[in-house]
């Protein structure tokens, strides 16, 4: 893509006038919004969430029905705040482009207050003071006005906590709210029964016979003598589903078939075909137009050992390659690893052949129960033939070398991670010792965060730091074991690893440092489709004496898929820019 060059200075201005367009990118359809005036800050924020902007077809009709069903909405909503006798007068503002404003200014009168309470827990949890003190207290009191959200809040999380616990007969016999609207007061009586609590009795697996049983009881988050528990036996379930090999998950509890105090917990599956075959084509700016063949065999000797082999053909690189990895303990991503590939690579800056293998351990650090966590520590021993060519000089090279990885994932979905954060931190280190051509130590650390504001606005950032001890020329190290910038996780406003020291020559070699980080804004137009501004700054040096920050400045499209997100961006750099002065990044899916 060609666009104008505009010089360093003038860029910066690029950044506020892409923030500035973010809300009319997202405006770009006819809207109605709903705005709250003459309420308290609290209260109105409160309404504001149950009155969200809609978008309309721009037809007086439509737009009548949606004020009616607006109207119905912000009643119903200060009623379940205890305004039962507010009233209002609405103004309806016309904007540019269509849109509409519809604004409420609100005269609340004399809110419904508590009279008195009667609130009750009974049942087998008096037995247990400990447990009976953990629940939550009531959350109004006489002469509150009456919040029936906090109401309702209390009442379903109260019931949820006593199920988590074993009480799964808990149940409330008496759950009213008395209101007498022309003396404002209420009354409120709710009488809970926490009813007999129950263990995790005996576990029947039904189907998969292929698989050792062993193996499958990795991805169960309960086991008799439990206390039972119906989220536990979900999050049993969902695991299922996730490692690929099942279908057709039933986790069900029988409490009609009681044996004391336990509930018996039946697992049914039906196996998957073990041996999978997938071919597809995509596209990475990095790496251009690629077809990709997977093949998968997930139960090698029926002992749930993983067999899979992937050949890639790229613009940019050729890779086969193989992974062997066979489950060890009881936790989920716990295994041994031994992989192999060969991979052809031809970039802007450097060319090479690489021949790898590794072997070691990963260890799992996050409980099988905790759904959204992904945590591990990996221990490989490595070993590399390289030949290459970086900015014209040929080289070749032989390592052996021991690495260490730590992971952490934290997202609450990740094929939408828009709320968590990740972490990734590498050391390895090769000596002549072993054969090596040269001695280095190389740590590495990539992390990022995303939090949402609201609705309609998140933000995050991302950082990746390296540092290498090397003794004697960088030449001697393969182009995979430097530091380069650019690229759609580096900096997207330049050709992916094309930044870089220099030799005496000018021509980029790459460095033993590298710092680079970038902040994004996004603002939401639907559940699934986001406007994304995003500032990339750093770049890879060999001395904080010779550090030269590279920066650059886009605007992007993001769709949360149902199979990962997928990001169109464009970049521009602010700092030495070159042809084209803004790049087209596409990528998809969540790096980590």
């Amino acid at each position: 893509m060609q666009a104008y060059q505009p010089g360093g200075h003038a860029a910066w201005r690029l950044l506020p006038l892409l923030l500035c367009l973010l809300p009319t990118v997202a405006l770009a359809k006819n809207e109605i919004a709903f705005r709250v005036t003459g309420v308290p800050t609290e209260l109105s924020a409160k309404l504001q969430r149950a009155m969200p902007a809609l978008s309309y077809n721009g037809k007086e009709a439509r737009l009548h029905e949606l004020v009616l069903s607006a109207n119905l909405r912000l009643r119903d909503a200060l009623q379940a705040y205890g305004f039962y006798h507010a009233k209002w007068d609405t103004k309806t503002i016309s904007g540019p482009n269509g849109d509409v404003t519809v604004q409420y200014r609100i005269d609340l009168s004399a809110p419904i207050r508590l009279r008195s309470k009667d609130i009750r827990i009974e049942g087998q949890i008096d037995e247990n003071p400990v447990l009976r003190k953990a629940i939550a207290p009531f959350p109004l009191a006489g002469g509150d006005i009456l919040d029936q959200v906090r109401y309702s809040t209390w009442k379903d999380q109260t019931l949820s906590f006593l199920e988590s616990k074993g009480y799964v007969n808990a149940y409330y016999p008496r759950h009213e709210i008395l209101i007498d609207r022309k003396q404002n007061w209420a009354e409120i009586y709710l009488w809970l029964n926490s009813g007999k609590r129950y263990r995790v009795g005996s576990i029947h697996i039904v189907g998969a016979d292929r698989y050792p049983r062993w193996f499958i009881d990795r991805y169960l988050t309960i086991k008799p003598g439990d206390w039972y528990s119906p989220r536990a036996l979900s999050l049993t379930q969902s695991n299922l589903h996730d490692a690929n090999r099942f279908q057709n998950i039933q986790v069900t509890g029988d409490i009609t078939n009681l044996r004391g105090d336990s509930i018996p917990v039946t697992i049914k599956l039906a196996s998957l075909p073990e041996q999978h075959l997938k071919v597809g084509v995509g596209y990475s700016t990095d790496i251009g137009l690629n077809g990709i063949l997977y093949y998968d065999d997930y139960n090698m000797f029926r002992r749930a050992q993983h067999l899979h082999v992937a050949v890639q053909v790229a613009q940019k690189s050729r890779n086969i390659g193989g992974t062997y990895t066979w489950p060890v303990g009881a936790a989920l991503g716990s295994e041994y690893i031994a992989s192999t590939s060969f991979q052809n690579e031809t970039y802007q800056i450097w060319s090479a052949n690489e021949l790898r293998a590794a072997i070691g351990r990963r260890w799992a650090l996050a409980d099988n129960a905790r759904k959204n966590v992904n945590a591990s520590i990996q221990a490989m021993f490595n070993l590399e033939q390289a030949n290459y060519t970086v900015s014209g000089i040929s080289d070749s090279s032989f390592y052996l070398f021991p690495s260490i990885t730590y992971s952490v994932q934290n997202y609450r979905n990740i094929l939408r991670p828009v709320s968590g954060f990740y972490v990734r931190a590498t050391a390895e280190g090769a000596s002549k010792v072993w054969g090596s051509t040269s001695n280095f130590l190389r740590l590495r650390v990539r992390g990022g965060w995303d939090e949402m504001l609201n609705r309609n606005w998140g933000v995050g950032g991302r950082v990746s730091l390296g540092a290498l001890w090397l003794h004697g020329n960088i030449r001697f190290l393969p182009p995979d074991l430097r530091f380069f910038a650019g690229g759609q996780n580096s900096l997207p406003g330049y050709a992916f690893q094309s930044q870089g020291p220099t030799n005496a020559e000018g021509a980029v070699v790459g460095g033993r440092l590298l710092a680079v980080a970038g902040v994004h804004v996004d603002r939401f137009i639907s559940h699934d489709w986001a406007i994304d501004a995003f500032y990339d700054i750093g770049n890879a040096f060999d001395s904080f004496s010779t550090f030269h920050a590279l920066q650059d400045v886009g605007l992007g499209a993001r769709w949360y898929s149902p199979v990962g997100p997928i990001k169109l961006d464009l970049a521009h750099p602010l700092v030495a820019p070159r042809a084209p002065a803004v790049r087209l990044v596409l990528s998809v899916g969540f790096d980590f």
